[in-house]
């Protein structure tokens, strides 16, 4: 019985208790609150009304102080609190106060209840049997009104019916008249089938209320969502700096707000030697060395600077332009400065350089695209320039732009007309000046611009895209020259980073090689150490699935580049050739003699062969038989030509 006792007590204190618990109640108590500010005084407004009705009806009746004075008394505070919460529609209250007053409303609802109850049954032993039913409906009435009123308030809707409702049931049940037996039950069935709605209202308003604050905080995540990202979208991972996507629209924005006669500067500025610090040092240390360029750069830059993150090691800047030719390349020389500064890693020092292209608005463009395509040239010209030097673009650089589209449209045609031929310079033995192989050397004679230089095409080929075309073209050319040689001799053909990353151009080159009938150790491909250097781990792979497929390969123009002895170990090669810039002053130059003999010992400890290229003079010749050089490369032996002007059958030299 004692478990039973205390189950249905805890029930009966949830069922009262004022709202629910935890996250959820704050809500929840605000809105009863806010439903209490219009009820509650229109409960007192029907409390007061028939109170004083009932006290007009027993007054002369019933002592005055019954009628006037506690019927009064009881009217004042219905007055009052009504009054009271009226006031409260023009406050802000807090979780705690709101609370409160909740409690205080179900406080008042006990005494008021009490006070009333009272009133009635006092009254009831001085009025006839229909002043008597008049009590009876007051009670029953004002119950039901209050419990109406106060649906939204489970806590205030029990008290009002265990204090007043079972009172009033228990008197009219006890008096004997059948009448008011009848309304006591009939009000009975009234209150419990109300209470059972409330409760039920109630907790559908506690569910409209908790689904209502679900949603206030779904949206809440959710905006917080579209804030992040908003902010992932325009914001560097690495850096938090802007990225391309933001930088593009700030800049869209500054053009959209300027007047022509407004200047402001796009920098580009691209980190050299960067590619190396990620395969020699690991990507933490490439981020790390990209972190701080971003920090050295923000410290660099003024506040109204727009600084972000474009690429991998490319960043962008926008500066209000105010300044003269000489003291924007100042700017840049800071920053290249800024840059040049070694970087400490855990690893040891890591040293690059910086680049920068300007484009000053509006003499250089007025939309996003020209202003970072002509940003984008200059910064080309001064890595072509030399590493860590600053280029504004000028009207010079606007007629270059122009000829590279006008040489664009035609090599783009050359191509497509197979205008493109093949010059080849041969190998030798140094000691017996035999070939050994040749060298095939792309050559374009155009009828309106005249001979263009490799050098110029190629490069204009691989940003175009034409690159793969232009190789496969005249790697064929090369493989039919090649069927017309003897057999000991065998074809250097140079790839580009472009080719040498495709999987299907090399698909493509071993597709020609076995459709002609020619054996792979006849042809060498070489690749510049540049190259191999753009992505150090595929290269890699690259070079040994041609080894395995039987072609030679030759690691070009070595020590031109980002040599080092960390990483070459891990290139697959057959032959080095060294670049012509050590042999220029191999004769004059001890420490260039001295590189030469290490490369050549680092190629036996190798077990590769080694090519000396730019051999120019006997003296040159001789010079590199001592350091025990004996593959060579140069005008000395021959200059490039048509295959035609080589007599391949007698290896002679025809020409000087």
């Amino acid at each position: 019985m004692m478990k039973k006792s205390e189950a249905v007590i805890n029930r009966l204190k949830r069922l009262i208790q004022l709202a629910g618990s935890g996250e959820k109640l704050e809500p929840l108590i605000f809105a009863q609150f806010n439903e209490l500010l219009t009820k509650v005084p229109l409960l007192y407004f029907i409390l007061c009304t028939n109170s004083l009705a009932l006290a007009y009806t027993h007054y002369g009746i019933a002592p005055d102080y019954l009628t006037i004075y506690v019927a009064g008394f009881l009217s004042v505070a219905c007055i009052l609190r009504a009054f009271k919460w009226h006031t409260f529609k023009q406050k802000t209250f807090s979780l705690e106060q709101a609370k409160h007053q909740i409690k205080m409303t179900v406080l008042f609802s006990i005494i008021m209840g009490i006070g009333f109850s009272l009133w009635c049954f006092v009254l009831y032993d001085y009025g006839d049997v229909s002043l008597r039913a008049h009590i009876a409906y007051f009670m029953s009435v004002t119950v039901i009104g209050i419990i109406v009123c106060l649906i939204h308030l489970p806590a205030a809707v029990w008290s009002t019916t265990l204090t007043v409702g079972i009172p009033f049931v228990l008197f009219f049940s006890a008096s004997g008249e059948p009448i008011f037996v009848a309304i006591a039950i009939n009000f009975t069935m009234v209150a419990g089938v109300l209470v059972l709605i409330t409760l039920s209202y109630y907790r559908a308003f506690s569910n409209v209320v908790i689904a209502k604050q679900d949603l206030v905080v779904q949206h809440a995540q959710t905006q917080r969502l579209n804030v992040q990202n908003e902010l992932l979208a325009n914001q560097d991972g690495l850096t938090k700096l802007a990225n391309r996507r933001s930088f593009a629209n700030y800049l869209s924005q500054k053009l959209n707000e300027l007047s022509h006669t407004s200047s402001f500067i796009v920098g580009l500025i691209d980190l050299d030697g960067f590619k190396p610090v990620n395969d020699i040092h690991g990507h933490a240390a490439g981020d790390r060395v990209l972190m701080e360029v971003s920090q050295r750069l923000t410290k660099a830059l003024n506040d109204d600077c727009m600084l972000a993150r474009i690429g991998g090691d490319e960043f962008a800047i926008v500066i209000d332009h105010s300044a003269s030719h000489n003291e924007v390349e100042a700017f840049g020389k800071k920053i290249t400065q800024i840059l040049g500064q070694p970087f400490i890693m855990r690893t040891g020092l890591v040293q690059i350089s910086g680049s920068c292209g300007f484009a000053i608005y509006p003499e250089a463009g007025d939309t996003v695209d020209a202003l970072m395509e002509r940003a984008d040239f200059a910064l080309y010209q001064a890595k072509s320039e030399a590493r860590g030097s600053t280029v504004i673009f000028t009207a010079e650089h606007e007629r270059l732009i122009r000829q590279k589209s006008k040489l664009e449209l035609a090599l783009n045609q050359s191509v497509k007309n197979k205008e493109l031929s093949l010059h080849y310079q041969p190998i030798v033995n140094g000691q017996t000046e035999q070939l050994l192989g040749l060298e095939a050397l792309a050559r374009w004679d155009n009828p309106e611009l005249g001979h263009i230089s490799p050098t110029e095409f190629i490069a204009v080929a691989e940003k175009t895209g034409m690159v793969t075309e232009i190789t496969l073209g005249l790697f064929e050319q090369a493989v039919c020259d090649l069927k017309l040689w003897p057999e000991h001799l065998y074809l250097s053909f140079n790839l580009s980073v472009h080719d040498v990353i495709s999987h299907k151009t090399l698909l493509e080159l071993k597709r020609i090689v076995d459709f002609h009938g020619i054996p792979s150790k006849r042809i060498q491909f070489e690749i510049t150490e540049t190259t191999m250097m753009s992505d150090l781990d595929l290269c890699s792979a690259t070079t040994k699935k041609l080894q395995a497929q039987g072609f030679m390969i030759a690691l070009d123009d070595f020590g031109s580049g980002y040599s080092s002895l960390s990483y070459i170990h891990k290139l697959a090669f057959d032959n080095l050739k060294i670049d012509s810039s050590f042999v220029a002053n191999l004769l004059h130059d001890q420490r260039s003699q001295g590189v030469v003999k290490t490369i050549l010992e680092l190629c036996i400890s190798f077990n590769v062969s080694c090519t000396v290229e730019g051999v120019e003079t006997q003296e040159q010749k001789d010079l590199l038989l001592t350091l025990g050089c004996n593959n060579m490369q140069g005008y000395y032996f021959y200059r490039p030509a048509p295959i035609e002007q080589f007599d391949l059958s007698e290896n002679v030299k025809l020409f000087d």
